[in-house]
């Protein structure tokens, strides 16, 4: 916190596991970051399970954003990543987050493999359906258990298919080119349609991923140490980062990455590492 306010910044801070309502103490931490003068928007990312027949714990945190997980909208592909009968559930917990938590911000996060693609074009309805604001897309990097699911990964013509799915249901243009810099998409809905929103990388620019022993990891999809909290503080990290040093700098990268034609564009460094062990190696799922 001091090192935002020293640089006079406010922070966005998404509280995630593991799963939030597991640790005791979650309506501490959660408190503290949610009150600090430096945080300008708090969110959590849950399975929401926890919410299934009560939100009232969440009462004094109005303007905290629930981000609920899932890898399907349909029951055969939600079972397939959580398990036989916990679908009724899920649709229990929307239901709940509709009624009692009309106003409050509410997102699904959608992270995208193989095994549910054909569930893309139904997330638009179901965020209607159930009252979310918006849902939010990403590619499946294959860390901890999911390094069993390596498969799972979606090609480059997959992620295309995607991207033009997206568009057309938000009234784009295909031409999806303006659109192979962001490495995650958030389709948010209104009273006039859907609108299509891409996010950049953050990684060393404008954002970092501390896990809960304080290591700090460059982001929550790239599990590679660069510091821990408890020994060295924030500010040193930033700056003096050997890794982020050279993940600032484009002529550090490597393959076709290195003298790509988009500008501001350093491909996926998190699944260049993890697919070839080196952070530095060109993005082996850019489409171009």
């Amino acid at each position: 916190m001091d090192f935002v306010e020293e640089r006079k910044q406010k922070l966005v801070i998404d509280i995630t596991g593991g799963e939030l309502f597991l640790y005791s103490h979650w309506k501490e931490l959660l408190q503290m970051v949610y009150q600090h003068p430096a945080v300008k928007k708090t969110g959590i990312i849950t399975n929401g399970f926890f919410l299934e027949e009560s939100t009232g714990f969440l009462d004094g945190f109005e303007k905290l954003a629930v981000k609920i997980s899932a890898e399907g909208v349909k029951e055969k592909t939600f079972e397939l990543f959580r398990g036989k009968g916990n679908y009724k559930i899920f649709i229990n917990i929307c239901k709940n987050l509709k009624m009692h938590l009309p106003v409050r911000e509410k997102l699904l996060m959608f992270t995208l493999t193989k095994y549910n693609l054909e569930d893309v074009p139904y997330l638009f309805d179901f965020i209607k359906e159930y009252n979310f604001n918006a849902f939010i897309i990403e590619r499946f990097i294959p860390w901890g258990r999911g390094r069993k699911i390596t498969e799972a990964l979606i090609s480059p013509a997959e992620w295309l298919s995607t991207l033009r799915t997206l568009c057309d249901r938000c009234g784009l243009d295909e031409d999806i080119n303006p659109l192979l810099p962001y490495r995650g998409f958030m389709v948010s809905m209104d009273k006039r349609g859907y609108h299509l929103f891409g996010a950049t990388c953050i990684v060393g620019t404008d954002g970092i991923a501390i896990m809960p022993d304080g290591t700090v990891f460059p982001c929550r999809r790239f599990p590679l140490a660069i510091g821990n909290l408890l020994e060295t503080p924030l500010k040193y990290i930033w700056e003096q980062s050997e890794v982020l040093r050279k993940l600032r700098n484009k002529n550090f990268l490597q393959g076709r990455c290195k003298g790509c034609k988009i500008k501001n564009c350093r491909g996926c460094r998190a699944i260049a590492y993890s697919i070839t062990g080196d952070f530095l190696e060109e993005d082996p799922l850019c489409p171009l």
